[in-house]
This record gives C-alpha cells, structure tokens and sequence, in this order.
C-alpha cells in the first residue's frame, strides 16, 4: 500500500505480532484495533506459533510434574489458581471485566503464518528451523511484537527489520519473573512498573525502550489488568514514532538486578497474601461502619515557602460533611485570598471555595465556582492585569480557563483550551516568552490521573491551539509525575510533585527545581521531599503554594464524617 504521509515509510510500517493462537487477550486485540485507525501502521500478519502438545494422559502428565518440581509445586499452583478465579469474580464487577476474554484477531489480521518452535525441555525456550526463519523474513516486516508465550532465541531476534518488540510487566530493576502484578501488591509497593524492550539473545538483557509506572493497585488481578491497560497506550506511542522517523528511542541505561527471579508464590507466601487481602477489606468495612473517611485539610501560614515551619501553620475549618484541599494563594490590592477545592461528602463533588487569609486567620468567603461536574485544584494566574483560575474539571473531559469578573468572588468562562480530553491538575506559567501548560493526562482512560506528566506550550494562556512537548509524556511515574502546585524563588521555577503510596492517594510530595524547559527538552531536579509528619496523625499530603508572603498546603487525615479536622 503506498501512502504519501510525509512520513519515514513511503509504504505502511509492516507489523507482525507473535502469538500462539487466532484468539488473543483483550489488550492484543486493542493493539490491532489501534492500528487498523492508523493509515500507515498495518499489522499485516499473525504470527502463529504451533506449540507442540505433550502427549499422554492426565496421570501421567501429573507424574511428570511432580517429578520435576515436587509435591509442593503442585500444591503451589492448585492454590494460586484458587486466588486467581476469586480475584477473576472481583474483577468481573469492575471496568476491567474482560481481562480473561479472548477475542479473535483474525478479524482485524487477516493474513497468518503458522510456525512451529522448538520448545527446550525446560518448556521456557523457544527456537526456530530455518525454513521458518526463511518464511518469517519473506515477509518483509518491519518489527515483530512478542504476544506469546516462550523466551525467543536464534535467528527469530533479527526476522525483522527493527527486531522484536515485548513488554515486561513489572520494574525490571527490582521485578523479573512473575506473575505480572502480583509481587507489588504482596510487598506492598507505592508503585508497580513496566518496559518495553527489544529482545536479546540475553534472558532479562533486553533493550529497555520505555519505562513508567503506576500506583499499586490493592488486589493482584486489578493490578495486573491495570498495568496491561497503561502500558499497552505505550507500544502504540512506540510504533507511531518508528512510523513517523524510522527509528525506535534509544536504549535506556541498565542497572545491576538484585533481587531473586519471581515465580508463582509458595503456599505460604499465598496465605500472607490472602490475610493481607483480607486485613484490607476488614479495614475498609471497619471505616465505612465507624462512618470514618480520609478527609483532607488546609493550613497556611505567614511565610514564604522556603521559610515554611508546617507545624506551626493554622488551620483553615471546613464545613460540616466537607473537605478542603489543593490550596492556591493568591494577592491583589494588599488583600492576600485562598482558593481551594471544597469537597461536599452528600453531592459526591468538589466547587472552589475562597477564604481571605490574616494574621487572625481565614475569613471564608463562601463558594466561589460551581459547575454540575466535579471541580478541584484551582490554579490561579494573572494575564495583561486580569486574573484567571483554572481548575481540574477531567470530570468534563476539558481543561477550561475562568475569568474573574468581580474578584475574588464572581468568575466566567473565558477559554476552553483543549476538549475530549482527560486531564487533571494543570497549571500555566510563561517562560522564554512562551506559555507552558504542565497537566496531567489519563491517556488510557482507566481513571488514573497520577502516572504521566504532559506538556503543551502556546503564545497565549488563553489559546486554544497547544503544541504537544515532543517527549510526551516527559513523565510516566506515579511517584512524580502528577502536580501539586508550583513555587517560584526569584526567577526560579519550582515543580511540586506528588507521591502515590500503595492503594493511597496522595502520600506525600516533592519539591522539583525546574532545570530546563524547551519544546525538546524537560528536566527538573528534586530539592526536597516531605513527608505528612508536621501535624499529629496524618496519613498524607500532596499539595503546597506560595505567594512569598503566605504558604498553603493541605494534609490527610482518617476522621469521622462531620467532625473537624
């Protein structure tokens, strides 16, 4: 097919995927769908790999096994298989329900080659005859995708022009092995990882191309579904650039492996799982009986922020069956305002409340903003005299700019800056005499707003024509990626990322010095974390600002629904 795209490719960019059958998972069948959008991607050909049937019956396939790895093996995977489809019921109630479906790919590939690998007696090992080597590089392809199952070696590495593509999911520098998902969630880790890779001759040495994490997930098969669902938005990321230059990105530095090489958890480790599982529920029922949820507050304090002493800030008092959070400070006329998002527990959504800050403490100044969607975050900046909020309103699928008309308490529309599109947290500055927009994007739209930074820059905060960063996302990690507010010293920049913890929004949060930023390049440096240890019992925080005169930020505790924090 030729296509006249301006591309790298005068023809389409040749893609086979590797699998072991016509039906494959929901997250293959999302990749060809993907592509069959992409005027030059054609995933021109299923790769079928004929594994070879072990013969006899079920007694004897169950000798064999025993024989091999033991009694306790057999036990290990009866029980897991047993966690796995009370975990399969769970998640049949959730947006990942299809999981396990399988879907056929013959409907979006049309064209199939069928090959035959030889499997070593370990069963892990998959090599190729040359005649299918021969009939694979026939075909002309450009990359391979590995589907399948087995660990590839031989010539099948460089069948394709820009070799063989594979996720791993799991952070190959302190996960390798299996099962996807699970040992995060046993360990209790904030955050659970992914790459892809080019495959190597060496096992666990591939090229790692992409890495990026997101927040751990309480349950192993939520978390698996959710970490298949984010990384699959990433190969499709990978295969449009090799569209668009004819390259893939450069290999990422490898870092020495320290940790033992994860299989199915023994009995034991499954029984700590399961009492961990359980504990968490318990938990969770205990608060919603005690009518016990987290609820956030804010504090401020006359300070400028890199004077700050937290524990000696004040507390701002929020309403009844309320929360507050995500404070911006803002001055005009020598009066110093708060804005922040006003959480009402009965609605189920945030609006943006105003308080007028003095040494003697907040005034509130009652509701300022509300819309019929959830509102939160809002950023506060000035243009050409006039002052403008804009504040997370992904419930809409917009990030939407407000224009007050009679400060601090009336405010309009004034700009829509980008529609049909899930972002939260996003914040405008100007430098270099361009306008930056930082926002933080769920590109797979799994509710997850905490893993990937994204950058857009315009001539104008008010425009409505944005160029994407070329790195987007510069960021893909849920330990720093989602903002929390900007600080600024002189004419330095200072990024406030958050930190997730395990099953926890919001854990804490970092303090990025911004190095350089250009349509090119992002880099920020970490100056300082902090840590929900100011006042007594909390359980996080994840936002901080300044105005050089006042410091707002917020704070997590667990408190009975309708006391005071």
């Amino acid at each position: 097919m030729y296509l006249n795209t301006g591309n790298q490719y005068q023809t389409a960019l040749k893609v086979g995927l590797i699998v072991d059958s016509r039906l494959g998972s929901k997250y293959i069948f999302n990749l060809a769908e993907w592509a069959k959008q992409q005027p030059d991607i054609d995933f021109s050909h299923l790769i079928i790999q004929d594994i070879p049937k072990t013969e006899g019956k079920f007694f004897s396939k169950l000798v064999q096994k025993i024989r091999g790895h033991g009694i306790l093996y057999i036990a290990n995977v009866v029980g897991f298989k047993l966690i796995d489809k009370f975990e399969r019921h769970l998640l049949s109630t959730t947006s990942h329900k299809e999981h396990y479906r399988d879907f056929d790919l013959s409907t979006l590939v049309s064209s199939t080659l069928n090959i035959a690998p030889i499997v070593s007696k370990s069963g892990y090992v998959y090599r190729h005859n040359d005649i299918d080597i021969d009939k694979i590089k026939a075909l002309n392809l450009d990359v391979l995708i590995r589907c399948g199952s087995g660990i590839l070696r031989g010539q099948i590495l460089n069948c394709a022009k820009h070799g063989i593509l594979s996720f791993h999911h799991g952070d190959n520098t302190i996960n390798r092995g299996g099962p996807a998902g699970f040992w995060e969630v046993y360990y209790r880790q904030d955050s659970t990882g992914f790459i892809i890779q080019k495959l190597t001759e060496e096992l666990d040495g591939g090229l790692v191309l992409y890495r990026g994490s997101i927040p751990t997930k309480p349950l192993y098969l939520l978390n698996q579904a959710s970490i298949y669902t984010k990384s699959n938005i990433f190969m499709c990321a990978m295969l449009r650039q090799l569209a668009d230059t004819g390259s893939l990105p450069e290999p990422q530095i490898n870092f020495p492996y320290y940790n033992r090489l994860y299989k199915i958890p023994n009995i034991r480790e499954q029984m700590i799982y399961v009492f961990l599982s359980m504990l968490l529920g318990v938990q969770f029922l205990a608060q919603r009986v005690l009518k016990r949820k987290h609820r956030w507050g804010v504090a401020f304090a006359r300070s400028d922020w890199t004077k700050l002493v937290m524990r000696r800030a004040i507390k701002i008092s929020a309403k009844p069956n309320h929360f507050l959070a995500d404070p911006f400070v803002v001055e005009e006329n020598n009066e110093h305002y708060c804005f922040l998002e006003d959480y009402d527990f009965s609605k189920k959504r945030g609006s943006i409340a105003a308080y007028k800050l003095t040494d003697n403490g907040a005034e509130d100044l009652g509701e300022v903003l509300n819309e019929d969607f959830h509102l939160s975050f809002p950023y506060i900046f000035k243009f050409h005299s006039r002052i403008y909020m804009i504040p997370e309103s992904s419930e809409n699928d917009d990030i939407r700019v407000y224009e007050a008309t009679q400060f601090p308490t009336k405010w309009k529309l004034a700009s829509v800056l980008m529609s049909n599109i899930s972002a939260a947290d996003s914040m405008l500055f100007e430098s270099d005499d361009k306008w930056w927009l930082l926002t933080n994007i769920d590109s797979a739209n799994s509710g997850d707003h905490c893993s990937e930074l994204h950058i857009f820059y315009a001539d104008n905060p008010l425009s409505t024509e944005w160029s994407p960063h070329s790195g987007n996302p510069v960021i893909i990690d849920s330990s720093r990626a989602r903002n929390g507010g900007i600080l600024f010293a002189g004419k330095e920049i200072y990024r406030v990322s958050q930190k997730q913890g395990f099953n926890m929004y919001g854990k804490g949060f970092s303090i990025n010095k911004l190095i350089t930023i250009n349509t090119e390049e992002y880099i920020e440096q970490t100056v300082c974390s902090v840590k929900p240890n100011f006042f007594k019992h909390l359980k996080g925080a994840h936002h901080i600002h300044s105005n050089g005169t006042y410091s707002v930020f917020d704070y997590l505790k667990i408190s009975q629904v309708g006391k005071q924090l």
